[in-house]
């Protein structure tokens, strides 16, 4: 029976492959009736998800990946919603938008409520089109602002956007004197809007750009960068990216003798970052969500139960703290499973539940209206440096986390 399934599915997606794009949307649109159908006829409840499990975010999908398979468990071991399991349908966008949209279509085919995913900032563009023209429920596990601003009503997101990272990041740069930056950064959606962001906003903080160069995702040469940086006279390096480029920027930072600090997005806030890059690492500065810091909350810290609890699981199963993108993927999937028991597992029924929710995961509490699609405030975003591979609030996160209790 699993068999003949599979290759039906098989069958759906060499039809979608084989579609011209431009009409890709008139057939997403006229399946959304059938997702609604599939979904109250009972059974399990089918939830897709796009990810990069191959490409050049392999690391962060197959962390999406596993975030969502454990919360995915979790909810059918304690017996599933009324009753009813959840049946996770993942598809590989191989880092590649044009991919993206292909298995977005598939999964609606298959009969899906919603979706989590794409982690790829680039597909979560090129996919959040789709999502209202089938009324397909999407939250996002990329963090380009783009995907939330302004609100769609069927698309949500769960990483911080990088506009209230770009926010933290200059208070941290003005707590810390630094008013004079240099900036490296990838061409791609996420750090372009972390960019665009963090440039706008720079005056409010009294912060200056006086050196902006740029890679591209696969980059594995910065000399030419970091050369110019060391001209600039900056006082430090903010890095918008994510992926092993960054790894290779800090070890040639690191070897060109560089002594100013050097400053990533949330993008690098996990062992994907910390352990390739080794002893390079050691005092770098990054971003994350609360969730990043989770051992360090003190015990009042709302929330805190729910980080220590979803990271505790993730360790036991895959030997490493989770990052940012299995805390991401974890709460979407959360998110689905909150809607489904308020409204009914339909698409129509979550999209509503969603739009007023209110939930804890491991990347904060979020606060979702109709004109707030991300959830998340600048207070939820933590600042760490890099100890020895592990992410430890500075003092700039202790003290708003002292205020914030």
């Amino acid at each position: 029976m699993r068999a003949g399934k599979e290759f039906g599915r098989r069958i759906r997606k060499s039809l979608v492959v084989a579609t011209v794009l431009p009409v890709v949307a008139t057939v997403v649109a006229a399946t959304g009736p059938l997702s609604q159908n599939a979904a109250a006829a009972g059974g399990p409840i089918k939830i897709g998800m796009i990810t990069s499990l191959s490409g050049p975010y392999t690391p962060l999908g197959t962390n999406d990946k596993l975030g969502a398979e454990q919360e995915v468990n979790a909810i059918n071991a304690a017996g599933g919603i009324d009753g009813r399991k959840i049946d996770l349908i993942v598809e590989d966008d191989k880092t590649d938008p044009t991919q993206a949209v292909i298995d977005y279509q598939t999964l609606v085919s298959d009969g899906v409520v919603g979706i989590v995913g794409p982690v790829f900032s680039s597909s979560a563009e090129a996919t959040e089109p789709y999502a209202g023209r089938a009324k397909i429920p999407t939250i996002d596990t990329a963090a380009a602002d783009s995907l939330a601003t302004p609100p769609r009503y069927y698309v949500y997101m769960t990483p911080p956007t990088t506009k209230i990272v770009a926010e933290q990041l200059l208070a941290y740069m003005k707590y810390k004197g630094l008013k004079t930056m240099a900036v490296a950064r990838d061409t791609s959606a996420f750090p372009t809007a972390g960019w665009n962001n963090m440039k706008a906003m720079a005056p409010k903080y009294g912060v200056k750009f006086i050196y902006d160069g740029e890679f591209t995702l696969t980059a594995t040469d910065f000399t030419t960068i970091l050369t110019k940086v060391k001209a600039s006279k900056a006082q430090g390096l903010m890095v918008w990216g994510s992926g092993p480029a960054e790894v290779t920027l800090t070890k040639q930072f690191r070897a060109m003798g560089l002594k100013i600090p050097l400053l990533f997005s949330h993008a690098e806030a996990s062992y994907l970052y910390t352990q390739p890059v080794g002893s390079a690492g050691n005092g770098v500065i990054i971003a994350s969500s609360i969730g990043g810091i989770g051992p360090y909350l003190p015990s009042s810290y709302p929330g805190r139960s729910v980080i220590t609890s979803f990271a505790g699981t993730f360790k036991k199963n895959n030997h490493y703290y989770p990052p940012e993108f299995a805390f991401d993927a974890g709460g979407a999937v959360a998110m689905f499973a909150k809607a489904i028991r308020e409204r009914g597992a339909t698409p129509s029924g979550i999209a509503k539940a969603l739009s007023t929710m209110t939930i804890t995961t491991g990347d904060g509490t979020y606060h979702f209206s109709a004109t707030d699609h991300s959830g998340l405030t600048a207070t939820q975003v933590a600042i760490t440096r890099d100890v020895h591979g592990t992410l430890v609030p500075t003092k700039f996160t202790r003290i708003g986390i002292h205020r914030a209790r």
